[in-house]
């Protein structure tokens, strides 16, 4: 996709390492994006640590203090969590809508990787659980693509729920790998003695949670956010909306013909109720 897109024109920019700090404001319109140039968050075998950086904990860029940068834009597609979309947006927001994106908050998200020495250990994609250490249990060999290790292993994946700063959150790589390995084990999917590596991902935003409320909150951040009509947001995180990767994407999509159809937010999604929405 990055190459794509540079090839479309040279005037195209991919900025990696950095990270949105402010969105500037002019009236009803977004008129420039401001990031810092941020290190990398591996360590230990996290393969990385996703954040918005407007989190009260978990923001591993709090200390990081490099120049901050500005694009100028007349259109923005919004990805990043709801309520750390409003919280860049500063002064160019309500406070009615800051107090809004306060109430909304997301499960924290640690996903274990285990390199297998088997050539295959789950006879479906995904398999949920509710008595282990992770939620969900999926083999990325049988979601089909490219394969992503040698013929004789298969690649695990452990999603596990948990908060920033918890006993999960502040594991190794190795002790949850360990872990999860045992419990496989105990399922007969995989032997101990297979475990080859493991590695973590981390996200502070991983799953939105519905709390009593919530929804007074979200009728609050769609008033607030029909105003601009230069900015959508979308997906998961972006409209807090649990949705599985194929309406992500298609809400992507949706994003994109909205900028390409020339209608105002309000033409296209005034009438349309939340529940319905791809995107805001």
């Amino acid at each position: 996709m990055a190459e794509r897109i540079k090839r479309a024109s040279p005037q195209n920019e991919i900025c990696t390492g950095a990270l949105v700090t402010g969105i500037d404001v002019d009236g009803d319109r977004v008129v420039g994006v401001r990031y810092r140039e941020v290190p990398a968050t591996n360590d230990d075998g996290q393969l990385c640590q996703l954040a918005s950086g407007t989190e009260p904990a978990g923001n591993p860029y709090a200390s990081v203090h490099s120049p901050e940068a500005r694009i100028a834009c007349d259109r923005l597609v919004n990805s990043a969590p709801l309520p750390a979309l409003i919280k860049l947006l500063g002064d160019g927001v309500s406070n009615e809508a800051k107090a809004a994106a306060d109430f909304l908050r997301f499960r924290a998200l640690t996903i274990v990787g285990l390199r297998v020495k088997r050539p295959q250990a789950l006879p479906a994609q995904s398999i949920y659980f509710t008595n282990k250490t992770f939620n969900r249990l999926s083999e990325t060999r049988n979601y089909g693509g490219s394969d992503i290790c040698a013929p004789d292993e298969t690649v695990l994946l452990c999603d596990i729920t948990c908060e920033v700063g918890d006993r999960v959150w502040n594991a190794s790589a190795d002790e949850l790998g360990r872990i999860c390995a045992k419990e496989l084990a105990d399922e007969g999917f995989m032997k101990e003695s297979e475990l080859a590596e493991s590695v973590v991902l981390r996200s502070t935003f991983g799953y939105p949670v519905y709390m009593v409320g919530y929804e007074r909150a979200i009728d609050t951040l769609m008033k607030e956010l029909m105003r601009f009509d230069n900015l959508v947001t979308g997906g998961r995180q972006g409209l807090y909306k649990y949705v599985d990767m194929d309406i992500a994407s298609e809400m992507g999509l949706a994003m994109a013909d909205h900028f390409l159809s020339g209608k105002s937010k309000r033409e296209a999604i005034g009438n349309v109720p939340y529940e319905d929405r791809v995107f805001a």
